[in-house]
């Protein structure tokens, strides 16, 4: 039999329609860092005295289902977890597609341009229907293309010089689905196959009142292993932006159960989203919308504060956790060059802080903290070198927004 290592590990999860009850379909396998849930029942010792020296039998106490998840930070995979942290999301189309066709040369009769399905002929004079004149330069033959392009539904073009951008009519992901194809490639260089960037935008509020719970399975089949845990909700998300490095999220988990099997209940898991990752280089601290500088580090956690309900049952778990006064905490540390942070502590004005990742076009996630308290803190001096400020902030809620924060992720995925 072979050993179980985290290489061949896998966790899949799926949102339960019924607290505690894992569905019977519908889990996707989920990237992670490290994991450590699964259920857990202590011993208490005996109490008993009258038996001489020899310890008597101890008595199982409750059962704990409680642990961490440290996930990567990406794209797509990361919806999953904030629609656990904050509930269902408002989804929008919000970004078009775009492609280009650069002419690197003029083009020749019978040369062919297709977007989205549709052929468009180069011709010497005299179009008709989806031919078009060439020019006498590259740029014209450009003018002339686009002029035939921008009248189809499904886009519209615009050239510029040689360069001709096809950007879809319709905001959202559905975009990147226009295909472009040339006949001429020596004479012509598309930006891909098909239009890119299109994208929804994931919103979530925070303070929503009911919190979804999840089934997560991991699958250790090596040994095999398979433990679902039910009736899982996430009690926090940390997350930590520095210069470099992978940027992860650590989430604790508070679950009520585990079930322990041979073999994996998940069922056929559904396709995996494509797995991005946002890089530590690629983010961003945002004060009142600008720019914050100097900073080294900052943190975020958002944490519900679950509330397990801890009734007596046979079982010996939870009856569920219901969320409490949310906190969203976290510190910002600065190399001490103005007293922009240490003027807004001192005179106790709240901020808007945002923390932004990016990942190329359509591809984004931005936390904002709509009103942030920071306190005086101290300056490091430890040596020559620079002197850096810790800021150890709490967001309250916004008396016009009526909520702390806002989580935004703008990825191609249809829903959440």
């Amino acid at each position: 039999m072979a050993r179980a290592r985290g290489a061949n590990a896998t966790l899949a999860a799926a949102f339960e329609s019924t607290y505690g009850t894992p569905p019977a379909s519908g889990f996707r396998r989920m990237p992670f860092v490290s994991c450590n849930i699964g259920e857990e029942q202590g011993l208490i010792e005996s109490d008993l005295l009258g038996f001489g020296r020899e310890p008597q039998t101890p008595t199982y106490d409750v059962v704990t289902n409680t642990g961490e998840i440290v996930v990567p930070v990406d794209v797509r995979n990361i919806g999953l977890w904030l629609r656990g942290l904050m509930g269902a999301p408002a989804t929008a189309a919000a970004v078009a597609a775009t492609g280009t066709i650069a002419l690197a040369a003029n083009l020749v009769a019978g040369d062919s341009v297709t977007v989205d399905g549709t052929a468009f002929t180069a011709v010497a004079s005299g179009a008709t229907g989806n031919q078009f004149n060439l020019g006498g330069t590259a740029a014209l033959t450009a003018t002339n293309l686009a002029a035939k392009i921008d009248p189809l539904a499904t886009v519209a073009a615009a050239a510029v010089g040689a360069v001709i951008t096809v950007t879809a009519s319709a905001l959202g992901p559905a975009g990147n689905a226009i295909t472009l194809a040339i006949s001429a490639p020596t004479r012509v260089t598309l930006s891909g196959a098909t239009l890119v960037g299109g994208a929804n935008t994931h919103t979530w509020n925070s303070g929503a009142q009911t919190l979804p719970s999840l089934a997560l399975e991991v699958q250790l089949p090596d040994v095999p292993f398979f433990g679902m845990t039910y009736g899982a909700r996430i009690n926090s998300f940390q997350v930590q932006a520095q210069r470099s490095g992978l940027l992860s999220a650590s989430l604790a988990v508070l679950a009520q159960g585990e079930t322990v099997a041979a073999a994996a209940a998940a069922g056929t898991l559904v396709t995996d989203h494509v797995l991005e990752r946002f890089g530590q280089f690629q983010g961003e601290v945002r004060r009142n919308t600008v720019a914050l500088g100097n900073v080294v580090s900052a943190e975020l956690t958002y944490a519900n504060n679950l509330d397990p309900v801890e009734v007596i049952r046979t079982d010996g778990r939870i009856a569920d956790c219901d969320p409490g006064i949310l906190a969203v905490t976290g510190t910002v540390t600065t190399r001490f060059e103005d007293r922009t942070l240490l003027d807004q502590a001192t005179n106790r004005q709240p901020c808007e802080l945002q923390f932004r990742w990016t990942a190329g076009a359509g591809a984004s996630l931005v936390w904002t903290l709509h009103r942030v308290f920071l306190p005086r803190g101290d300056r490091q001096i430890q040596g020559p070198g620079g002197i850096q400020v810790p800021a150890a902030f709490q967001a309250a809620v916004d008396p016009v927004l009526g909520r702390a924060a806002t989580c935004v992720l703008t990825n191609d995925v249809a829903s959440y």
